[in-house]
């Protein structure tokens, strides 16, 4: 592999320096302020900033003349897939919660007005109910998907505007009825599904929160609903939930977040 002259990794390192020195605390920096906090002269921040700034990696305020973190930043950014590292992340834990209830259990992100799974354990009997890597399911319809309408509002009302479609005989297919069972998870933090997607399956899910108190992803137990009483479903319940919390808390998230 060619080396990289030392010249040129010193630039790359200065232009890391720079774009990391905005924070969320101090989102907005001057050119001399920046020169100030890294030690460099003004000159070669300015230069720097010249560049990074072509690049749209930052952006200048017409007025201020102060600089901000830009839009080709949070491009970049964006090819980072948390979804990858909350996997690697949730499943210990998922496999924690298999042992412990003897049922399936998956992971999934809201997107596109759906669930996606992105990570599954299977139960370890041979009566289980089987999500696949990858697979999409309606959020109103779904333990998950109910989560997600409950801590993310729009997905609600743009439910609502789109129509309820019924799956089965007991899905939630009205406006109102879906507005109260949501309304019901925001403030129970837990989510059922009782054979409202595919006759006889059912599930709990619980939520996920990131560092910043936001919901990121649902942990959902899944189970055939012919197999559990309402003792075995408050254990069920009771496991998802204590799993989820202990995958948030590695995510960094404390409770004072949401108050």
């Amino acid at each position: 592999m060619e080396k990289q002259p030392v010249a040129s990794r010193k630039t790359i390192d200065k232009a890391l320096r720079v774009l990391t020195a905005f924070s969320h605390t101090q989102p907005e920096l001057s050119v001399g302020e920046l020169a100030e906090r890294l030690g460099m002269h003004k000159s070669i921040v300015s230069r720097i900033v010249s560049s990074l700034c072509a690049w749209r990696m930052l952006e200048k305020d017409p007025g201020t003349k102060k600089l901000c973190v830009g839009v080709g930043a949070f491009q970049l950014g964006s090819l980072y897939a948390p979804s990858r590292s909350l996997s690697r992340i949730a499943k210990p834990y998922m496999n924690e919660l298999a042992g412990m209830t003897g049922l399936s259990n998956h992971l999934s992100l809201s997107e596109d007005e759906e669930i996606l799974v992105v990570a599954t354990v299977e139960s370890p009997t041979a009566l289980r109910v089987i999500m696949r890597m990858g697979e999409r399911r309606p959020l109103h319809s779904t333990a998950a998907g109910k989560l997600f309408l409950a801590f993310q509002p729009d997905l609600l009302e743009m439910i609502l505007l789109r129509g309820i479609a019924a799956f089965t005989k007991k899905t939630i297919s009205s406006s109102a009825a879906l507005q109260e069972e949501v309304a019901q998870v925001r403030r129970k933090g837990i989510a059922w599904n009782h054979g409202e997607n595919s006759v006889g399956a059912g599930a709990v899910a619980a939520p996920i929160f990131d560092h910043q108190g936001k919901m990121v992803a649902a942990l959902s137990t899944v189970f055939p609903l012919a197999v559990v009483d309402a003792r075995e479903l408050k254990k069920i319940g009771r496991s998802t939930t204590a799993i989820a919390g202990s995958i948030s808390e590695e995510l960094g998230f404390s409770l004072n977040l949401l108050k």
